[in-house]
């Protein structure tokens, strides 16, 4: 006897291409990787470039343009970090290879800063910077990762909550809180960056001058990049610490940067005896932007990895039709 064409089982065969279809491979992240990497070998030298114009127009006592570079450094960081948070954090690692390599290559070199192509380059490597933003770059990367993992287990734990919550007779246990870790957040990166600053104030110049042993005097050096590293690392449990102490570098950074502006203003010479081979406070911008950002890179991460798996948690509970989709969305 023919088979009835309108029967399901006759059907079925035709609605199995749509049914593939709806089951797409997951997206290849081989370009996301590519263009954060991209982007974090271009990262570094353009913020240690808008830095040093920065130290050079506070030197010249040019308000435009110490605002405009110091702007252009954040809006730079900034974006760089948004795009590492929705794409990959390898960009950060990248950037923070590329700044760790351009620190080798300084003590490589025979003449160390004395070395450097350019002007704002030999007035700036003496503080420590690209150092400064090799460690920040690469504890953020760590953060970020960290913390995009931390907003998908939210995100899991929420759904599980949720099916607690409709059970009937089942009382859903209350969300883990992150009151310690933000409460513990703000005086480790306090801590960790301050303790940085002091060991690269201390030692960090005289690994600089040409001839001398670097055996000696990388200790220092060596701890600070490691402080700086771990203080942005903790981004991945909270990010209060980052932003908070990020914004207050960059307010102590003030009294130097407008020295030439407003010589009255109080705080210079306590800033000049801290950090004596930056004496318009240049390092401390340049900290906190990059902190700032990174903590924003990170929450944003955080973000997206509870929202990205919230989408697919819902997609795999969303109903398929027992006989594939109905022709007319074929």
């Amino acid at each position: 006897m023919t088979q009835d064409q309108s029967s399901p089982a006759a059907r079925q065969p035709a609605s199995s291409p749509a049914t593939d279809g709806a089951r797409q491979a997951p997206r290849s992240r081989r370009g996301d990787y590519l263009l954060t990497a991209a982007v974090g070998v271009l990262l570094p030298p353009a913020i240690l470039a808008l830095t040093g114009m920065t130290s050079q127009a506070a030197d010249a006592g040019q308000l435009p343009r110490i605002v405009l570079f110091a702007l252009l450094t954040l809006m730079v960081s900034a974006l760089a970090q948004w795009l590492f948070a929705v794409r990959s954090s390898l960009g950060g690692l990248v950037g923070g290879l590329v700044a760790l390599a351009a620190q080798a290559v300084i003590l490589a070199s025979p003449g160390r800063a004395a070395d450097a192509p350019f002007a704002w380059a030999r007035s700036l490597i003496p503080t420590g910077a690209a150092l400064i933003v090799a460690a920040l770059l690469l504890g953020g990367s760590w953060g970020m990762r960290r913390a995009r993992r931390a907003g998908r287990a939210d995100a899991r734990l929420s759904v599980r909550l949720g099916e607690h919550d409709k059970t009937p007779g089942v009382t859903p246990a209350a969300p883990p809180s992150r009151r310690r870790d933000h409460a513990v957040s703000f005086p480790l990166t306090v801590m960790a960056v301050g303790a940085a600053l002091a060991l690269l104030s201390a030692g960090y110049t005289r690994l600089l001058s040409p001839g001398t042993s670097l055996g000696s005097g990388l200790l220092g050096p060596t701890l600070a990049l490691v402080a700086l590293l771990l203080g942005a690392a903790f981004t991945g449990r909270s990010t209060l610490g980052a932003r908070v102490t990020g914004t207050l570098l960059a307010l102590l950074s003030l009294p130097g940067l407008l020295a030439h502006i407003w010589p009255q203003l109080p705080g210079h010479a306590l800033l000049v005896r801290l950090l004596p081979d930056d004496p318009n406070g240049v390092s401390l911008l340049l900290a906190g932007t990059v902190l700032v950002t990174v903590g924003w890179g990170a929450h944003l991460a955080r973000r997206e990895g509870r929202m990205g798996e919230l989408a697919e948690l819902r997609s795999r509970e969303a109903p398929t039709p027992p006989h594939g989709l109905p022709h007319s969305q074929a």
